[in-house]
């Protein structure tokens, strides 16, 4: 819509005429009077510093690879003269508009040969619930179409430095259907059409383009967060079969751009060329299988989880230093309870979940759970032990004080009542024979005195006797003595099941399972030449 032109059919005109001008040039780099180079000036301004990733971060040196890697890929070498390179343009998209979904051969050879070279820049994260894996890969695709060829006044193919280019739109031109078949399929838009397609005028035809992988993996978290996952990205294409069309590795290696930094850790990959039997269409399709290692990087668990848990079950094992008749030792291990039951609820974030195994952390943060309760149970174990014969005994006196006096003063009336007997036998037989002023009832008296006083006495020593075997073998003295061996003996026993226990469960992880002489994997952040392609070019 034109509003502020002063003359509307001029401007309209214009704007119609330019408009068609681009719809056949849009892909084309402008130029100017005797000026090849365009100059693009460029004005930055911020406005707003949204934030800043610690996990997702790019050192000074990695920028520098993006910037010099991105300038290789959209490096383009354009002829001096604009018309031929617009006729040229114009007459394969002419040419393709008929051919856009016929497979591209060359000259005596009917089958299609796709290079393809996988370069790794992320491990966004591996899904234990829906056992996928996603990666965010950057795909470089080489193959040769007759159709792409030219060679004029304008635009000569003379030798590798002077070759002539031109970048097309991927819905331009035929471009192949490479996909992960071992995956979920993609939900967003596809991003591939972003991205431009190179042309040399041999034929031979690149195109690079960022893409994210999402694949099947079959995760293993029993030995979480120590563990080592597996998995194969299996590419291929959904309509072509082997006599067809057929992949090729561009290189040797697969590419690890380490960009950024993630959970995940790639330390071995390999690269496989296969021909897969498809039973649907009943065909061979030519595959390329990709084996991956990753090792999760577990200094975040260890720092966050296992050594804060480590030391606050710790403290259950000091329970049993503590002096029984404190009263602190339930009062500890029931702290450290609550404080285990509420780490337990920060653990569990972070935990994957799965019903396939349990991790090792569960498993560990469940044994040192156990090992806290039974602390607990033990120590009032102890308890009821170092003071049972202590309540023991002032029972077995309450029910004492009673029975001692009723059955003495039973048996001391039982003996008075014998003794006067016998008194009274000796009494008749000695009675005539005592002289007539002896008072008998006297002596009777004096006598139950005597017996009375005797009575008391057996009944002192009685007492006495009793406190004093009590004081002598201190029953109560030894069952301490046997609850504070039980401390120590707990002690230890914690002291050297908690750790081997620890041990035992963390050196169970997992080895590598893929041979290191089988490596395939080029670290790009840690070399500066690039790997040598396999695919050479086009046949002439």
């Amino acid at each position: 819509m034109i509003i502020y032109a002063k003359d509307y059919s001029p401007v309209e005109m214009n704007r119609i005429r330019i408009k068609k001008l681009y719809s056949d040039h849009l892909l084309i780099r402008p130029s100017t009077k005797n000026v090849s180079q365009t100059v693009i000036a460029l004005g930055l301004g911020i406005m707003e510093v949204v934030g800043i990733d610690p996990q997702k971060q790019v050192s000074i040196n990695e920028m520098k690879l993006i910037r010099d890697r991105f300038s290789l890929l959209m490096m383009i070498i354009y002829a001096k003269d604009y018309s031929p390179v617009e006729m040229n343009r114009i007459r394969i998209k002419k040419l393709y508009s008929d051919h856009l979904l016929i497979r591209p051969s060359t000259k005596n050879v009917s089958q299609t040969v796709i290079a393809l070279g996988l370069g790794i820049m992320e491990v966004v994260g591996i899904d234990p619930q829906k056992q996928v894996i996603t990666l965010n890969a950057n795909f470089e695709l080489k193959w040769c179409d007759g159709l792409l060829h030219w060679n004029s006044s304008g635009q000569p193919c003379i030798g590798r430095k002077n070759r002539s280019e031109i970048f097309f739109s991927p819905h331009e031109l035929w471009t192949p259907d490479i996909v992960a078949i071992n995956g979920p399929g993609k939900i967003e838009k596809d991003s591939k059409s972003q991205y431009p397609v190179l042309v040399i005028c041999t034929g031979n035809v690149r195109w690079s383009y960022q893409d994210r992988i999402v694949s099947f993996c079959e995760v293993d978290v029993r030995n979480f967060p120590f563990d080592r996952q597996y998995c194969s990205i299996i590419l291929q294409s959904t309509i072509f079969d082997t006599s067809q069309l057929k992949l090729r590795s561009l290189y040797k290696v697969v590419r690890l751009y380490n960009l950024i930094r993630t959970e995940w850790e790639i330390t071995h990959a390999t690269i496989e060329e296969i021909d897969l039997y498809n039973p649907h269409h009943q065909r061979n399709f030519s595959t390329i299988k990709i084996n991956i290692e990753l090792v999760r990087l577990s200094r975040f668990y260890i720092l966050k989880i296992i050594f804060p848990f480590s030391i606050i079950s710790s403290l259950a094992l000091f329970s049993f230093c503590l002096p029984t008749d404190s009263g602190e030792k339930v009062a500890l291990t029931v702290s450290v309870l609550l404080s285990l039951s509420i780490y337990l609820q920060t653990i569990s974030d972070y935990v994957p979940k799965t019903e396939r195994g349990f991790s090792i952390l569960t498993l560990y943060s469940n044994i040192v759970f156990s090992f806290v309760f039974l602390s607990c149970i033990f120590n009032i174990f102890t308890i009821f032990i170092y003071y049972h014969e202590q309540y023991s005994m002032k029972h077995k006196k309450l029910k004492g004080k009673q029975k001692p006096i009723l059955s003495n003063i039973h048996e001391s009336l039982l003996e008075m009542n014998k003794q006067r007997w016998t008194f009274l036998k000796k009494r008749r037989n000695i009675h005539c024979k005592l002289p007539e002023q002896t008072d008998v009832g006297g002596l009777e008296v004096l006598h139950d005195i005597r017996y009375i006083r005797q009575l008391l006495m057996n009944l002192l020593v009685r007492q006495s006797t009793a406190d004093f075997r009590y004081h002598l073998f201190q029953p109560k003295r030894s069952l301490k003595q046997i609850a504070v061996l039980i401390d120590r003996v707990l002690f230890f026993i914690y002291l050297i099941s908690m750790p081997i226990s620890t041990i035992i469960l963390f050196q169970s992880s997992n080895q590598p399972r893929l041979p290191a002489a089988t490596n395939q994997i080029l670290d790009l952040h840690k070399t500066v030449t690039d790997p040598i392609p396999i695919f050479r070019g086009c046949p002439k």
